[in-house]
């Protein structure tokens, strides 16, 4: 089996431009043009789908929009395998989501993936106004969410009396077709695996090394058991932030989150940990956007043998 890797399409600059406003208007147009470049040129090197984050703002950078961003990109290049990572539940009613997801499988030509998650970053909720609880009651709110946009799927009318949100008599027409494969973003380990186990069609797991793909996939295994499920019926997509610059420093350029970073031979090495770690599918951003050099290294150097060793 060939390699399945995806790239996603990023919303904001890592690198600024020197001498251009981060948060101007002329910052968000070279942003949508990257974008717009970028995505024929990994559809051509061979990424087999394209994703879209669901962010409202990193800082006072210029920053675009998932939704309209991503119904833009369909337009102009259709064809390819597209999806959320991740609409951010409280960001949208649910109800207006299924509805959004529908017509985005029209768009697709029947290829969307609606990506969904709790949310993480409590002050970007709180700036845009968007209510941030616990984790424990944003899960709450995350599942009673898949749950309505799932029966809303169904077709016909329903009615939904919930703790979080309530829909009347509501219709999404058309139904899907085919059906909208969901995917829950997350790696808690008590509840969020329990959900993907539960409700989910592809589980987008951002959580860092190889290792604990290993360890967290084996708790999802687990879930699965317990709610009669076959474990293989899940797509596992990792997140991969790769950086295949030659400088060092541009390496630690963020140091919270796991990079991928070294030569074509190293990035490779540990891509192929996570597939041996249970990924079935990667979603591959690259630290230099908007400049196109990891992109174009990434297909010439790393793509071609990393379909060749997947299996």
């Amino acid at each position: 089996m060939a390699a399945s890797v995806g790239w996603i399409v990023q919303p904001a600059a890592f690198v600024d431009t020197p001498g251009l406003d981060p948060s101007g208007w002329e910052a968000a147009e070279r942003i949508l043009t990257a974008d717009d470049q970028h995505v024929p040129m990994a559809l051509a090197a061979g990424f087999d789908t394209i994703w879209v984050e669901d962010h409202m703002g990193w800082g006072a950078k210029s920053h675009l929009e998932c939704i309209t961003t991503l119904a833009w990109l369909v337009g102009r290049h259709p064809g390819s395998r597209w999806g959320t990572m991740v609409c951010g539940q409280a960001f949208r009613n649910p109800a207006y989501l299924a509805k959004v997801a529908v017509n985005l499988q029209l768009l697709t030509g029947g290829r969307f993936v609606l990506g969904i998650g709790a949310g993480n970053n409590g002050a970007e909720h709180a700036e845009f106004g968007f209510p941030f609880p616990t984790a424990a009651r944003r899960l709450d709110q995350m599942e009673e969410a898949v749950r309505i946009i799932r029966t809303l799927w169904l077709g016909g009318r329903h009615s939904v009396d919930g703790r979080e949100h309530t829909i009347r008599d509501a219709i999404v027409a058309p139904r899907p077709e085919p059906a909208i494969p969901l995917m829950i973003g997350g790696g808690g380990e008590r509840r969020t695996l329990r959900l993907v186990a539960d409700l989910a069609d592809w589980w987008c797991a951002d959580v860092g090394s190889a290792e604990t793909l290993l360890r967290k996939s084996a708790i999802l295994d687990r879930h699965c058991a317990a709610v009669g499920r076959d474990p293989a019926t899940i797509v596992r997509t990792q997140v991969a932030w790769v950086s295949l610059e030659d400088d060092p420093a541009a390496r630690s350029r963020w140091p919270e989150v796991h990079i991928v970073a070294g030569s074509p031979s190293e990035v490779i090495a540990e891509l192929l940990r996570f597939r041996r770690a249970g990924a079935d599918h990667l979603q591959i951003r690259f630290m230099d956007f908007p400049a196109t050099q990891g992109l174009e290294r990434f297909a010439a150097d790393v793509l071609p043998r990393l379909h060749a060793g997947w299996d």
